[in-house]
C-alpha cells in the first residue's frame, strides 16, 4: 500500500511532500486527478491546477475524472497514482458511495497503484468522517450523508486535517466517544504511507490521538496524544510501534 495524505493549505509549503511523490513514481507516470471534493464551477480548470501543482513531475499523462461510476479496472490500472483533491468530505463521500471506486481503490493499491489524498481526499481514505466537522471552519454535511465511515484504508486510523491546536478537545472528545486513534495534520505537514509504515514528511509535525488499546512502545509518558516530527516514522500494525 503506498498512500501519502496532506493537511491541506497552500501548495508552497508542498514542495519536500511533492519531491517525495515524485520519487515514488516511474519517469512518464500516469496520474488520474478526482477533483469532485470541490466546487463543480471549479472542475473545468482542474486539470490546469494540478498541472501547475506537480509542474516538476514529467508526467506521461494527467486524466481528470468527473464521473466515478465511468471508472472500470481496465481503465484504472494503466495509472501509477490517484490525486483526490480537497473540499467538501461529505460531497467526495456522497460520490464515492454512489460507484464501486471502494472495491477500485482497494485494488489499485494491492497492484501497486499509489494514491495521494488531499484534505477531504484523505480523510475520506480513513476510518470516520466525523473528523471533517472539527475546528472553525469545518466541513458541513451538505450532501446529507447518513453512515459517516470512511473507506478504512489504515485499519480503524480516522484522519484530521487543517489542524490546529486549539481543536485538541473535540479530537480527544471523538476518540473517547468513538474508540478510533487520530491522525491529526497541520496544513503544511503530510504524511507517506508505506505498506505498515507511517512517515511525516513537510513542515510540521503530526499528531497521534491514542485510546488505550492502540499504543504499544510508545515513548511518552502522555500516552493519549504523541507528536510525531519530520523524518519520524511509525509503523501501525493495529497498534502504534514506535521506531528507536
Amino acid at each position: 500500500m503506498k498512500l501519502i495524505l496532506t493537511g491541506g493549505g497552500d501548495s508552497d509549503h508542498f514542495l519536500e511532500i511533492d519531491q517525495f511523490f515524485i520519487n515514488e513514481l516511474p519517469q512518464g507516470a500516469r496520474l488520474l486527478f478526482i477533483p469532485l471534493a470541490g466546487d463543480r464551477k471549479d472542475w473545468e480548470n482542474g486539470l490546469d491546477r494540478i498541472a501547475e501543482t506537480f509542474a516538476t513531475i514529467d508526467f506521461g499523462h494527467i486524466e481528470m475524472c468527473l464521473d466515478l461510476h465511468q471508472l472500470s479496472w481496465k481503465f484504472l490500472r494503466s495509472f501509477h497514482a490517484i490525486y483526490i483533491d480537497g473540499g467538501n468530505t461529505f460531497r467526495l463521500m456522497n460520490h464515492m458511495r454512489k460507484t464501486h471506486f471502494y472495491e477500485l481503490i482497494h485494488r489499485f493499491l494491492y497492484h501497486g497503484g499509489m494514491v495521494n489524498g488531499d484534505s477531504a481526499g484523505a480523510i475520506i481514505l480513513g476510518s470516520h468522517l466525523e473528523t471533517a466537522h472539527f475546528g472553525e471552519f469545518g466541513d458541513e454535511n451538505e450532501s446529507g450523508i447518513i453512515s459517516y465511515q470512511g473507506m478504512n484504508l489504515l485499519g480503524n486510523l480516522a484522519i484530521h486535517c487543517h489542524y490546529e491546536d486549539q481543536e485538541d478537545p473535540e479530537i480527544e472528545g471523538f476518540v473517547s466517544e468513538y474508540g478510533f486513534p487520530v491522525l491529526a495534520l497541520h496544513e503544511n505537514t503530510a504524511v507517506a504511507c508505506i505498506r505498515d509504515e507511517i512517515r511525516v514528511i513537510g513542515e510540521n509535525k503530526a499528531v497521534l490521538f491514542l485510546n488505550k488499546n492502540s499504543y504499544k512502545g510508545v515513548r511518552s509518558s502522555d500516552r493519549s496524544k504523541i507528536d510525531i516530527f519530520p523524518g519520524e516514522r511509525v509503523i501501525y500494525r493495529g497498534n502504534f510501534l514506535f521506531n528507536s
